[in-house]
């Protein structure tokens, strides 16, 4: 009964320690390029995307495509913005066994073009 205790001891704490986590972050200016057009900050928007893969050693495969691009239109449309400005953001990495959680996280500024042309964007409101 005690070795089958510490053996069951031992595999949570195997289990419980054999975690890894790691983190980036960076910064952009834009999601489109604009040079000198004129721009209105509406309103700062956040929001976070979570996918899941598996990591067997040295190799590693999610289970279907990071939705970053979705993420951002959504932050675009939530705030009925043409853009997105000083973007800041983050990607984290954890991994339990051969489980791994990603996290990747974006904050910015939404702007409006200062009388700007019909765009594609503008067209499909």
């Amino acid at each position: 009964m005690k070795k089958n205790l510490i053996l069951y001891f031992s595999l949570v704490c195997v289990i419980l320690l054999n975690n890894c986590a790691t983190s980036s972050a960076g910064l952009a200016t834009s999601n489109i390029p604009f040079g000198d057009r004129k721009y209105t900050i509406i309103a700062p928007v956040t929001d976070e995307v979570s996918w899941y893969g598996l990591d067997i050693g040295i190799m590693g495969s999610s289970f279907n495509k990071p939705p970053i691009e979705p993420l951002i239109e959504k932050m675009i449309h939530s705030a009925e913005a043409d853009a997105l400005v000083n973007i800041r953001y983050f990607n984290e990495k954890s991994i339990y066994l051969f489980f791994v959680v990603h996290r990747f996280g974006i904050s910015a500024d939404a702007i409006k073009w200062d009388n700007a042309p019909p765009t594609d964007r503008n067209k499909r409101k």
